[in-house]
């Protein structure tokens, strides 16, 4: 497919970002880390991507990031972490990832001391900036490069830019962390985090399904956020016998299914507009 004038522009600018430089790229295994590889790999002097492997992310997530990087051919560490060992991160509060990011990108940047890199790169981009996403604010602190934000380059382009190198993530539905389940200030456990990994698993297997989430409130409740054009063939009484038994049978009390569908960040609806705004004017400054 041929780009427009516009993303060409800020295609040279990410091709020049990288050229000469040693480089680690904070690799989740998304389009936009993915693509941050692939052109890192194409271009740079030398590139290391680092994948976070904890329980917050499921196994197919961290298969996934080992698989494009051998078909890169580039290096590869799986970071060992449990973010459960920050107290003041399992009591959950709304600058959650804040906390996460700073303590991964902190580990990162001790390596990149290490290994004598240029720069450690995060895939945070554009549209990122109009969420609720403390953790922008760590990666300024930690001095962490963002070139979809330094270039103002979106999530739609960033897919664009995937489809003409003609990359297979191009299509792949965005994926958060587990604990981004949980409603701010209840417990982050290893019991609600297994809850909710056992549960998509089973839903994503059993229905096909690339998109979903289960949010887990008070320990005993799933309440499950389908996209929609998924619900017609999802709601018959068979399939939801099937889905209350199988997630009782992991932990959760009482399932529901929430009638609004999936939407990206949900637990953010209950912030006020006073947080947000404060999120936003400091992830712009």
């Amino acid at each position: 497919m041929e780009l427009a004038t516009l993303i060409k522009g800020k295609l040279t600018n990410l091709i020049d970002f990288f050229k000469d430089k040693k480089v680690i790229i904070g690799f989740s295994g998304g389009v936009d880390s993915s693509l941050l590889a692939f052109l890192s790999n194409k271009y740079a002097n030398k590139t290391l991507l680092i994948t976070e492997y904890s329980i917050l992310y499921p196994k197919e997530e961290i298969d996934s990031t080992i698989r494009f990087a051998k078909d890169l051919n580039v290096e590869h560490i799986l970071l060992k972490r449990d973010p459960l060992n920050d107290k003041e991160f399992q009591k959950n509060p709304k600058n959650r990832c804040y906390l996460c990011k700073k303590g991964l990108y902190s580990e990162i940047k001790s390596i990149q001391k290490e290994r004598v890199f240029d720069s450690v790169v995060d895939g945070t981009n554009l549209d990122d900036l109009s969420d609720y996403r403390p953790g922008v604010l760590a990666l300024k602190e930690l001095k962490i490069e963002t070139p979809y934000i330094k270039y103002k380059i979106s999530k739609d382009e960033i897919r664009q830019i995937c489809s003409y190198y003609d990359l297979e993530i191009k299509s792949k539905p965005s994926m958060a962390c587990f604990s981004s389940r949980i409603p701010y200030h209840q417990e982050i456990t290893e019991s609600k985090l297994t809850k909710i990994m056992k549960a998509e698993e089973f839903l994503k297997k059993e229905f096909k399904l690339k998109q979903l989430r289960v949010r887990c409130h008070d320990n005993d409740l799933a309440r499950i956020e389908f996209l929609k054009e998924d619900l017609p063939r999802i709601l018959s009484s068979d399939n939801l016998l099937s889905i209350k038994n199988t997630l009782k049978s992991i932990g959760f009390n009482y399932i529901t299914i929430d009638i609004e569908g999936f939407r990206s960040g949900s637990m953010n609806e209950i912030l006020s507009t006073s947080d947000i705004e404060k999120e936003l004017k400091t992830n712009t400054r």
